[in-house]
C-alpha cells in the first residue's frame, strides 16, 4: 500500500493546477487593484478566505479541525498574514505582474537560509552557494538603480520574507494543528483591525467587480489548497520545483492583459532564480511542507 506522500502523479497534477490558479489570483488582484484601494482588496481577500474555509468545515463536518492548542501562534500568523496580503495587493499595483512574481520567489531561499536555526533542519553544504547564487538573481530583477528601483520592489521583497516566516510557522505547527486551522486562523486579525480603513475609504464594486472580488477569493484559496495536497500526495523535491511554471502562466496572462513584457535582465534574473531554486529543492534538504499534516490520512 503507498504511502500518503508516495502519489507522485497526483501530487504533480495539483501543483500544476496550482500554479495556474496562483497566476490567476495574482492577475485578478492586479486588476483589482488598479481599481480599488489596496486596503479594500485585502479585506475582501480576507473575508472571502474565512467563508469559503468556514463554509468547507461546516459542509464537510469537520469542525474539530479548527480546534487549536496554540492561540498565541495562531495570532503571530494573522499578523503577518496581513502583512502579507498588503504587501502583495501593494506589489501588484505599481509592478509589471512577471517581476512581481520573480521577486516573490525569494522566499524559498529565505526559507533554506532559516531553516537551520528556525527548524534545526540542516542545509547540505553545497547549497549554500546555490542559495547566494539565487540571491543574485533577485538582485538582478530588482536592479536597485534610481532608474529602476521603487519602493514597491522593497516592499515585494519584504513580503517574500514574511512568507517564508508563514512557511517556517505552519512547519512547526503541522504535528498538532490540522491545514484547516492553519488557513483559517491567518485571515481575523486583518478583518478586524483594517475594518476601520476599509469603511472610511470604501469603493462601492460594481456586480461584475463582485465577480472579480469572488473569483479572486476562489483562486486564491483554490492555489492555497492546490499546494498542500501537492505536498501532502509527493515528496517536496518532486512537485517544489514545478511551482516555477507560475513565471510562464504570469509572463503569458501579463502580455495578453497589459502588454507587459519582460526586458533582459528581468529574464536572465529569472533563469538564475530558477535554475537555483531547482538544484536546492533537488540536491539540498527537502524544503518544509507547509501546513501538512503527515500524521493524518485525511484530505
Amino acid at each position: 500500500m503507498k504511502k500518503l506522500n508516495d502519489h507522485p502523479v497526483l501530487g504533480i497534477s495539483y501543483m500544476a493546477i496550482g500554479t495556474l490558479f496562483f497566476s490567476t489570483s495574482d492577475a485578478l488582484g492586479k486588476w483589482l487593484t488598479a481599481i480599488y484601494p489596496v486596503i479594500q482588496v485585502t479585506w475582501i481577500r480576507s473575508i472571502l478566505g474565512i467563508v469559503i474555509i468556514g463554509l468547507y468545515v461546516v459542509f464537510s463536518h469537520r469542525r474539530e479541525q479548527l480546534r487549536t492548542s496554540k492561540p498565541g501562534w495562531h495570532l503571530a500568523r494573522s499578523i503577518l498574514s496581513t502583512g502579507v496580503m498588503l504587501g502583495i495587493y501593494y506589489g501588484l499595483k505599481y509592478l509589471p505582474l512577471t517581476e512581481f512574481v520573480s521577486i516573490i520567489f525569494a522566499a524559498p531561499f529565505i526559507i533554506a537560509l532559516l531553516s537551520p536555526r528556525f527548524l534545526n533542519e540542516p542545509v547540505a553544504s553545497h547549497s549554500w552557494l546555490a542559495i547566494g547564487i539565487g540571491f543574485t538573481g533577485i538582485l538582478i530583477v530588482l536592479r536597485p538603480t534610481p532608474s529602476h528601483f521603487q519602493m514597491a520592489h522593497l516592499v515585494t521583497l519584504a513580503v517574500a520574507a514574511l512568507i517564508a516566516f508563514l512557511v517556517l510557522t505552519a512547519r512547526r505547527l503541522s504535528t498538532s494543528e490540522s491545514p484547516v486551522a492553519l488557513n483559517f486562523y491567518i485571515y481575523p486579525f486583518n478583518i478586524i483591525v483594517c475594518f476601520y480603513w476599509v469603511v472610511s475609504d470604501w469603493v462601492i464594486p460594481s456586480a461584475t467587480d463582485w465577480l472579480l472580488f469572488i473569483a479572486l477569493g476562489v483562486s486564491s484559496t483554490a492555489a492555497i489548497v492546490c499546494f498542500l495536497q501537492a505536498m501532502r500526495y509527493a515528496q517536496p523535491a518532486v512537485v517544489a520545483p514545478l511551482d516555477y511554471i507560475r513565471i510562464i502562466w504570469t509572463a503569458l496572462i501579463s502580455y495578453y492583459i497589459w502588454q507587459e513584457i519582460p526586458d533582459a535582465f528581468t529574464w536572465l534574473g529569472i533563469a538564475v532564480i530558477v535554475a537555483s531554486g531547482m538544484y536546492i529543492v533537488s540536491h539540498g534538504k527537502s524544503i518544509p511542507e507547509i501546513g501538512v499534516d503527515q500524521n493524518s490520512g485525511k484530505d
